[in-house]
This record gives structure tokens, sequence and C-alpha cells, in this order.
């Protein structure tokens, strides 16, 4: 991988950070949450879908994303 392969890389995790957190801030309570983190493209769980509708990370990205916030 090159450096122009990893500044893609990185430009795209800001993207897709920048879609979530403006997503999060559209979202209803009621609205369905992604199948998978925008963070790390990991599944989100069932349960975490049905506990926190609306949710677009997993349990680990959300705990770091709201760290980051503070």
């Amino acid at each position: 991988m090159d450096i122009c392969d990893k500044a893609n890389d990185y430009a795209d995790h800001l993207n897709r950070n920048a879609i979530a957190n403006q997503l999060a801030m559209v979202r209803s309570p009621a609205a369905e949450s992604l199948t998978e983190c925008v963070d790390c493209g990991e599944p989100i769980p069932m349960k975490r879908r049905q506990a926190m509708p609306g949710c677009v990370r997993c349990v680990s990205c959300e705990s770091r994303h709201e760290r980051k916030k503070r």
C-alpha cells in the first residue's frame, strides 16, 4: 500500500465519520439503525439496534466517539 492509498483510506474514513455525525443529528429515536458500524465496519448486534434505535456505531466506537466529543 503506497502513500496515495493510505491518504485515500484516511479521506474515506473522515468522510464516513462526517456523514455518520450528520445522520446522528437528524435521526429521530424511531429511526432504523444501521447494520454495520460507520467507523469500523463491524456488524452492530441486533440487541444494540433494538435498544438504541437509530444507532450508527457499535458500542466500542460510540464510546470512543463520545469521549472525543467531551
